[in-house]
């Protein structure tokens, strides 16, 4: 149990929980909360999982973290599309990538 206790504690287990927070259980809030669709997609989409992406890039670089995990926001997100949302939502997978790989390049 303590090793678990540690590994919720790294940055890679903050970027798996958080993408799995953000593009699997928010969605599903906002929907039970009946939220508009063009509210959902300007706020989860856009400006969340945006920035995310940018901040993942960041602490990636920061701690020197494998480039796989620039995947895990996209693929999970590509799963959810797949699963629930229209085909339009295929377009942010690579935006997200593309994002997190320029904020961890940037140094």
């Amino acid at each position: 149990m303590s090793k678990v206790k540690a590994w919720l504690r790294t940055p890679s287990a903050m970027i798996i929980l958080l993408s799995v927070l953000v593009t699997l259980i928010l969605p599903w809030g906002f929907t039970l909360l009946h939220v508009h669709v063009a509210v959902r997609i300007l706020v989860l989409w856009i400006l969340v999982n945006m920035s995310l992406a940018l901040w993942f890039g960041r602490l990636m670089s920061k701690n020197h973290l494998h480039w796989w995990l620039s995947l895990v926001l996209p693929v999970l997100f590509a799963l959810m599309v797949l699963v629930r949302f229209a085909n339009y939502g295929y377009w942010f997978v690579p935006v997200y990538w593309l994002l997190t790989m320029l904020a961890w390049t940037r140094d």
